[in-house]
């Protein structure tokens, strides 16, 4: 059974876990060598279950990252019903599940496996499009950059994979696309994408306690969402491998997996440039959609995988993820080598992520443009 580990990077891994009332039940651990981080974020064991009362949210785990270290991490409120949340709890980590996902492809892009730009009409089509002509030519650059021209998913076109654009026109974000291309990368190696991931990502990072599919130690480690409507829903991980989403994993592992980034490692110098680069700008979006659309950049949208928002005075990457009752952030500058996750199980959990994100450094420009548009209301008012 894999054991989890807690750390701290100025990645603050938020997750939120189950829990309203007794947002008291807190685990924080500050690495040893990291005394004075420790003073300085020693406000969160306090301040976070206060905050986790007043937003109503269940439970929630952080990690914070600087120098491309974990500094400081912590495990706050109840996983499920009558149940505290630990080291050992598990969260869905919703969207943020595809960068991950990206990072694997980048790393078997690095060792001459697969290619951006290759046909994945070769080893694998849909039989919903293998009748239509644009399915050749579909790559994974256009999935990693959200061109692929599908709906997010396929239950919005009647339940069948259908192009509303053609591959690499405009930009339509989509986790059929992320499903496509796990497929693809399963059908060309001939291996499940969850054991691909293990040793090209999970092993070399030491990210013992993290999964794309369904595993034996699961067993009473999740966390349970918690609905729009606070009712406890009893968590339910898929047996098939879902690239747009189904990552279960701790708040030290998304940190980890975030170190590997800062460090470079995995990834080829040139390919790391590239995902990094903004493939069409959605700028007239932003503005249209942001919580603040005066913070909008003149430069933002994706890369490979990863959104990108390029401020006047800081390059920020970052990741939102959001089910019924899971809420999950990461955010990261490859410039100061820091950076902030967030995971929550409560359908509130934004509110708790985007405060604390905004106490302890993160971009304000950022903060603006992705936190709530609405201001909490209580779901007993």
């Amino acid at each position: 059974m894999k054991k989890p580990g807690f750390s701290l990077v100025f990645i603050f891994v938020i997750l939120l876990g189950c829990m309203s009332k007794n947002a008291t039940d807190a685990t924080s651990t500050v690495l040893a060598s990291h005394t004075q981080e420790q003073t300085r974020y020693q406000y969160l064991d306090t301040l976070v279950p206060q905050l986790l009362e007043t937003y109503e949210v269940p439970s929630i785990t952080l990690s914070i990252i600087e120098d491309a270290k974990i500094v400081w991490s912590g495990v706050f409120g109840q996983q499920g019903p009558n149940k505290a949340a630990d080291n050992n709890t598990l969260y869905l980590c919703a969207s943020i599940t595809k960068p991950l996902t990206g990072e694997v492809f980048m790393r078997l892009a690095t060792q001459g496996k697969v290619s951006l730009d290759e046909p994945m009409y070769n080893s694998y089509v849909d039989t919903d499009i293998k009748d239509d002509p644009r399915a050749k030519l579909l790559t994974p650059r256009h999935v990693l950059t959200h061109q692929t021209g599908f709906k997010n998913w396929r239950r919005m076109t009647d339940g069948e994979l259908r192009f509303v654009n053609d591959p690499g026109t405009k930009m339509g974000y989509s986790g059929e696309g992320f499903q496509y291309l796990v497929r693809f990368v399963e059908k060309k190696m001939g291996r499940p994408f969850n054991d691909i991931a293990n040793e090209v990502l999970f092993e070399p990072l030491k990210m013992e306690n993290s999964a794309l599919a369904e595993q034996d130690w699961y067993q009473d480690r999740l966390a349970w969402p918690k609905f729009p409507d606070g009712s406890w829903v009893k968590p339910r991980a898929r047996k098939e491998v879902l690239g747009a989403g189904g990552l279960h994993t701790t708040s030290e592992d998304y940190a980890r997996f975030l170190i590997g980034i800062l460090k470079n490692d995995g990834v080829s110098e040139a390919l790391r440039q590239q995902q990094f680069t903004i493939s069409l700008n959605q700028r007239q979006r932003c503005l249209k959609s942001a919580a603040n659309p005066e913070a909008c950049p003149a430069d933002l949208g994706f890369g490979l995988s990863w959104y990108i928002y390029d401020f006047e005075d800081e390059r920020i990457i970052g990741h939102t993820g959001a089910n019924l009752g899971e809420r999950t952030l990461a955010v990261f500058s490859p410039e100061k080598k820091s950076g902030f996750v967030a995971m929550a199980n409560g359908a509130n959990g934004n509110y708790v992520i985007f405060d604390i994100a905004k106490r302890i450094g993160v971009n304000t420009n950022f903060i603006a443009i992705e936190k709530p548009k609405r201001d909490f209301q209580s779901s007993t008012e």
